[in-house]
């Protein structure tokens, strides 16, 4: 079955469930991957519905996948720990339009962009993004004092 896609910027929109499938295939170059697909998501669908400096929960999109009979299947393209995923209900129609997603992102030409965020289990900071069509990721330790650990830690998570 055929979908065609577009964003939904209503965060109620968001189906909940679990994640359905990877976008990034293997973990050769992880992180030019990583920069590749955050533009071409970029590119296809515009600005997330929400977006943080905290890698494990960087982005998060809400699509609507709407089938050849004109059913829309909610899908949430997101960045959690194990990278950019597509996820939603588990059922056989969400797989299906998940995978189609997930190859449709693939294929597109990303945008130019630049991101800077953190991932704690480092704990280390990431400069990532496509310039003039290349990716790049840079990733750094963060060298912190406990003090600064605590505050970069509660920004991050709210706290």
């Amino acid at each position: 079955m055929a979908y065609t896609f577009r964003s939904e910027s209503d965060e109620k929109k968001l189906p909940g469930g679990s994640k359905i499938c990877n976008i990034i295939d293997g973990f050769a170059d992880y992180g030019n991957q990583f920069a590749l697909v955050y533009g071409q998501i970029k590119a296809l669908f515009g600005p997330p519905v929400y977006e943080t400096e905290n890698m494990e929960n960087l982005f998060s999109y809400c699509i609507c996948a709407t089938s050849e009979d004109g059913t829309c299947v909610y899908l949430d393209v997101y960045c959690a720990g194990t990278g950019p995923a597509v996820g939603g209900l588990q059922d056989e129609a969400s797989r299906q339009a998940a995978q189609e997603l997930a190859a449709y992102i693939r294929q597109a030409s990303p945008v130019d962009y630049r991101c800077k965020c953190y991932y704690m289990d480092g704990p280390s900071s990431i400069e990532t993004g496509v310039l003039n069509g290349k990716p790049f990721y840079q990733e750094e330790e963060l060298l912190l004092s406990e003090e600064q650990f605590r505050e970069l830690y509660a920004r991050l998570y709210g706290l």
